[in-house]
């Protein structure tokens, strides 16, 4: 055998071994469960009219269904959400999925995170790279966005190196017949329709406050915000209809977090400008009894039956944009306006602090509420045999906690109240077990 036949043999060898290593290494993905459907409905004779894209946050907020049943003209709708999808990877996505389908409408997630400077996660690209199936577009992505040296995670086996132990469990599911069959038999976060995960948990009583990072205009990487610009060319080319949508986070976040008003004020107008509809679901009206942050499942995830609700609640905003009607009742104006309407009190939570060498700490209440607002604390403890009192309603924030009171597990309770008026009582838990403040 010659040695230029030896040197075939040996690629063909090592690219079979990188293959059959890469399968079993490579974790389940949602594509598997995407793919699957959008070639189920190509033999209904359904073709995409509608895509939501964005992170995680567009795949587990809107479900395809809702809107291609109510939608008029969408027979079929898909949600294209990735985790951590940055806006570059948004973008290439999108122009593959607009070679592949005639979309009549793109729905972006954009969130106020989109354009602060981060540090480079390769993952979340590789993640929008798999799926993307033009080899052009595939080469423009890789060429634009990775650097060089990152070039060697396109090997399965190099990428996936530290899950060796995951193998087994791996290949049992991927030769499963709920797998073939495109059913997800996850937990937590499950695939149900078309790109849709569904957040199975939500905060429930341990929802406390959650804030973010400041956001300002100077701050803002341009080079991203260049990406929105290239989105917009691209769904004009294509004859797509292109809506941006910032989908919920915790009350609290958006209430607290500073320069989120700013943010929000700038996304209206930077897209005002480019003829784009800009709808923040942050600022819904009766947002504290539609998606009160006990349905969150996370800051930035709605959870159990919040997607049915948000879908819902977008879907008849979307029906009126397209009719050419205000979608002005449906929303608050700004912020302020949002602040201005809710309670007194808005949102309470608690943590601890040391006070001492013994093992003695301190519980410290946390609460958001409008300027001037006097608040009452009352702090409790729970154990699997009562309810204990450590301290009545009072204006005291701190409470102590001795070593003699802990008992583990248990559940730190606030509850909190304002002290004029008949203002509603918000509470917050926390469950503390002996790793809780290793």
């Amino acid at each position: 055998m010659s040695n230029f036949k030896k040197v075939l043999l040996l690629a063909a060898l090592l690219i079979c071994f990188e293959q059959v290593l890469g399968y079993a290494l490579e974790p389940v993905t949602f594509q598997h469960y995407l793919d699957l459907g959008l070639r189920q409905k190509g033999t209904e004779g359904k073709q995409p009219d509608m895509v939501f894209i964005g992170n995680s946050r567009v795949s587990t907020t809107f479900i395809p269904s809702v809107f291609s049943d109510r939608i008029e003209g969408v027979s079929c709708a898909f949600n294209a959400g990735t985790g951590s999808q940055g806006i570059e990877g948004t973008y290439y996505y999108l122009k593959d999925i607009l070679n592949q389908y005639d979309l009549k409408y793109v729905v972006f997630g954009l969130d106020y995170q989109t354009f602060l400077p981060e540090e480079r996660v390769p993952t979340r690209d590789l993640l929008v790279l798999k799926r993307i199936r033009s080899p052009l577009i595939r080469a423009a992505f890789i060429g634009d966005v990775f650097e060089p040296s990152e070039y060697n995670y396109f090997l399965k086996s190099y990428q996936y190196r530290g899950k060796i132990g995951n193998v087994g469990s791996n290949l049992k599911k991927k030769l499963s017949l709920e797998y073939r069959q495109g059913i997800d038999t996850g937990e937590n976060t499950v695939y149900e329709d078309l790109g849709f995960t569904r957040e199975t948990e939500v905060f429930g009583s341990k929802a406390g406050i959650y804030l973010s990072e400041p956001w300002t205009e100077e701050a803002m990487d341009r080079d991203k915000l260049a990406y929105l610009d290239r989105i917009v060319t691209l769904c004009r080319e294509k004859g797509a209809e292109l809506y941006v949508v910032s989908t919920p986070l915790t009350i609290s976040t958006v209430y607290a977090t500073p320069g989120y008003g700013a943010c929000t004020q700038f996304f209206r107008e930077y897209l005002e400008e480019r003829g784009v509809a800009y709808d923040n679901l942050n600022l819904m009206k009766e947002r504290e009894t539609l998606l009160p942050d006990a349905k969150m499942n996370s800051m930035e995830h709605v959870g159990d039956d919040g997607a049915d609700l948000v879908s819902d609640f977008y879907c008849d905003v979307l029906c009126r944009r397209m009719r050419q009607e205000s979608v002005d009742g449906y929303f608050y104006g700004s912020v302020s306006e949002m602040k201005e309407a809710m309670s007194d009190l808005v949102c309470v939570g608690l943590h601890t602090e040391v006070a001492d060498e013994e093992g003695n700490r301190e519980i410290v209440g946390e609460a958001l509420c409008k300027e001037g607002t006097k608040l009452l604390y009352q702090f409790e403890l729970v154990t699997e045999k009562e309810v204990r009192i450590l301290q009545e309603y009072s204006e005291k924030d701190r409470c102590p906690l001795s070593v003699e009171d802990m008992v583990f597990p248990m559940t730190l309770r606030i509850r909190c109240r304002a002290a004029a008026g008949d203002a509603e009582e918000r509470a917050a838990e926390v469950d503390i077990d002996e790793t809780s403040w290793d």
